[in-house]
């Protein structure tokens, strides 16, 4: 028979290792946006995503038939799992995309950083885990530092009312993408939920490179695959970034409150940020390291704050 004591040992242990999947999680998000920029340089964003998401279930699939991981779908209820996909990466990304090229990157920083705010909110109204008052306020604060380092880039520039629209649904879905995998935790392993959001893109985004090549489909996905230039990236954006980080992702989010695992997602500018200045040999100001500072605060405190409730 398991004591009291043991059972709240394991809880901290869980909520531990939770925080740090959190972390590395974001992590090796940040590093994606260097991948990606250089994948895009030799082929098209589309097919990118198709070679990024295929390769990710054809991973997963192989772990599977191996037996070193299990997919079991049988008699559970698969709505959440699908809204789940639904969120990210399908509306995610549409969101995203759209909001970045109707607005600019800078101002796209700013928006996409509210997401732990509309989380935090979110998780208690939806899920009833209110976060302490104080946490709120440091939520800010790396919502700050996000916005300091987005406006130091660049000037906001011509900013469209759609391309707010784009960024307010990426926000939303976000958002939702934290809040259903929160609510459906209990019913499926972090793996299950990301074979599903891998698959849902893989299929969603295949559509739409085949609209959008139409017979240049085949030859184009067969010159990306065997372009280094693509391949390298697309092996770090899936099996490392797909795979390996949204399963740390839907794992950290078993243990920790939505609002808790959002504010990580703040460090994804910070790593970005360094990985330009240190790998691709980008400028560096002071003003970035305010930035730095002010998320890195945030993302501490809020930690603090809310383990201490």
């Amino acid at each position: 028979m398991t004591s009291d004591g043991e059972v709240m040992d394991n809880q901290d242990k869980n909520v531990k290792k939770a925080t740090i999947a959190a972390f590395l999680s974001n992590f090796i998000f940040g590093l994606s946006f260097m991948a990606s920029r250089i994948g895009l340089e030799h082929t098209t964003s589309a097919m990118l995503l198709v070679l990024r998401f295929g390769s990710s279930v054809i991973i997963m699939l192989l772990l599977t038939a191996a037996g070193i991981v299990k997919l079991s779908f049988k008699g559970k209820n698969l709505k959440g799992l699908l809204m789940l996909g639904l969120f990210h990466p399908i509306i995610y990304f549409i969101g995203e995309t759209n909001g970045i090229r109707l607005t600019n990157s800078s101002f796209a920083g700013i928006m996409i950083s509210l997401i732990p705010v509309v989380t935090a909110i979110g998780s208690g109204v939806f899920l009833r885990e209110k976060p302490p008052k104080s946490a709120y306020a440091w939520i800010l604060c790396s919502v700050a530092g996000v916005a300091v380092i987005s406006l130091s880039q660049a000037g906001l520039g011509a900013v469209k009312p759609m391309g707010i629209l784009f960024l307010m649904i990426a926000i939303f879905a976000g958002s939702g993408f934290y809040l259903y995998s929160r609510s459906i935790s209990d019913e499926f392993s972090p793996f299950e939920r990301t074979f599903v959001s891998m698959t849902m893109g893989f299929i969603f985004y295949t559509g739409m490179a085949l609209v959008q090549e139409g017979s240049g489909f085949i030859p184009l996905l067969c010159s990306s695959a065997a372009d280094k230039y693509v391949l390298l990236p697309v092996l770090y954006l899936s099996v490392i970034s797909s795979v390996f980080a949204f399963v740390l992702q839907n794992y950290s989010v078993t243990y920790l409150d939505a609002a808790k695992v959002t504010v990580f997602s703040n460090v994804v500018p910070v790593v970005s940020l360094l990985a330009g200045v240190l790998i691709l040999g980008e400028p560096f100001s002071a003003v970035y390291l305010v930035g730095i500072v002010l998320i890195l605060l945030g993302v501490y405190k809020v930690n603090a704050v809310s383990n201490d409730k």
